[in-house]
């Protein structure tokens, strides 16, 4: 049996904050900027939002100290406050250029939130590895962001 390149992974986290909080660390460029890097030791240099249907987000981040190797742009396709986002995101830089499409759920949960992110649309196996892993620093930085802000 074959199988083709994984194109598509989710991820699920819970926090212990309300879902207000963890919508807010994604449609807010003071809170994005603290945890949207995907590298624990690289920098956002810019970062800009326009939360709105159709808005989105531009962020340069990348190693230190200039962190801007890299441009993340999403488009927020789909924004339902406080329930659903649906990002088209364009990653792009010295060596990879990827677009994908992101669904975030954020669901309440008995003392805090649960988000569920579903990432699709990459191009394959060595895409999706390296943006699962990306994905999974960038939701630990939320649950440290929000332990900052209690």
């Amino acid at each position: 049996m074959t199988t083709g390149p994984l194109l598509s992974f989710d991820l699920d986290r819970t926090y212990p904050a309300p879902p207000e909080r963890v919508w807010s660390a994604w449609t807010r460029a003071d809170l994005l900027e603290r945890w949207a890097c995907p590298d624990p030791a690289w920098r956002v240099s810019t970062c800009e939002v326009d939360a709105r249907a159709g808005g989105g987000y531009r962020l340069r981040f990348g190693p230190r100290p200039a962190g801007d190797a890299y441009r993340e742009t999403a488009t927020f396709t789909v924004f339902e406050p406080v329930e659903r986002l649906v990002l088209d995101v364009l990653t792009s830089g010295e060596d990879m250029a990827e677009t994908s499409r992101c669904t975030v759920l954020f669901l309440p949960v008995d003392g805090g939130t649960r988000l569920q992110l579903t990432v699709e649309g990459l191009s394959g196996t060595l895409a999706a590895e390296q943006m699962r892993e990306g994905w999974q620093w960038c939701l630990e930085g939320i649950a440290e962001q929000l332990d900052a802000t209690i």
